[in-house]
């Protein structure tokens, strides 16, 4: 049966299987957002920026923090965001990230775009990482294994961006999120992908979905990184003795 009231702890440095079944009560809620966050980046993209601002700090941010540090008692850890791996994930990041930027200067190049305003909004994304992989990624892995999790955060990058842009490109998306999700589960520390690999990569991705981003929308992407850490401060030192039942 699902756990609803006593959530399982992950054991700290046990290696998940390629394949399990413990779906629990987060994992529904990981949906919920998922779900919840997709209606918000389509009216975002069709009605009003608002309503994706909303989707990032409600269903992208607050939830997971809360979910993880409150409900379930755990630590940063059970998000990606841990000190193991830490120079292993810098390094690859590092050659990842490197080996992809002739690709984007080439694109943006060919897009006339500003390479450096492109960059820069797109180094200051840190919401998606942390939605698609720290928090999907990883409810998705534990409930059903490492192997499923990555065709399913493929799967839901592709929901995520569907009716906001043709549906090449959110294939494209979603091809591009397994291959996120791959490199992410070697080591499952958000570092890998961010902020040194992620950037470049979602530089390139935009691009070829005619996405050219200029410093108004790197102010943008500015204000929501600095609500979203504010976000994470609050929730990480609430006491937990606020934790819910």
């Amino acid at each position: 049966m699902i756990a609803l009231s006593a959530p399982r702890r992950t054991v700290p440095g046990k290696r998940p299987k390629a394949f399990t079944w413990q779906p629990e009560a987060d994992t529904f809620i990981a949906l919920f957002t998922l779900l919840a966050f997709s209606l918000c980046y389509y009216a975002g993209t069709s009605i009003n920026s608002i309503f994706l601002w909303c989707g990032i700090l409600v269903f992208g941010t607050f939830i997971p923090l809360w979910t993880v540090l409150h409900r379930r008692g755990e630590s940063l850890e059970q998000l990606g965001i841990t000190r193991k791996f830490l120079v292993t994930s810098l390094i690859v990041s590092f050659v990842l990230g490197a080996g992809s930027a002739f690709q984007l200067i080439t694109l943006a190049s060919a897009s006339n775009a500003n390479i450096a305003s492109h960059l820069v909004a797109n180094f200051l994304v840190l919401w998606e990482p942390f939605f698609v992989f720290g928090w999907l990624y990883l409810r998705w892995e534990r409930a059903f294994g490492w192997l499923p999790a990555i065709a399913l955060t493929g799967l839901g990058f592709t929901i995520q961006h569907l009716g906001s842009v043709p549906l090449a490109a959110a294939a494209g998306f979603g091809v591009f999120a397994i291959m996120f999700a791959v490199v992410f589960a070697l080591v499952r520390n958000m570092v890998v992908l961010w902020p040194l690999f992620y950037p470049v990569a979602s530089g390139i991705g935009t691009l070829q979905a005619g996405f050219v981003m200029g410093w108004d929308d790197a102010g943008i992407s500015a204000i929501l990184l600095v609500l979203q850490l504010l976000i994470f401060w609050w929730v990480a030192t609430k006491p937990r003795s606020l934790r819910a039942a």
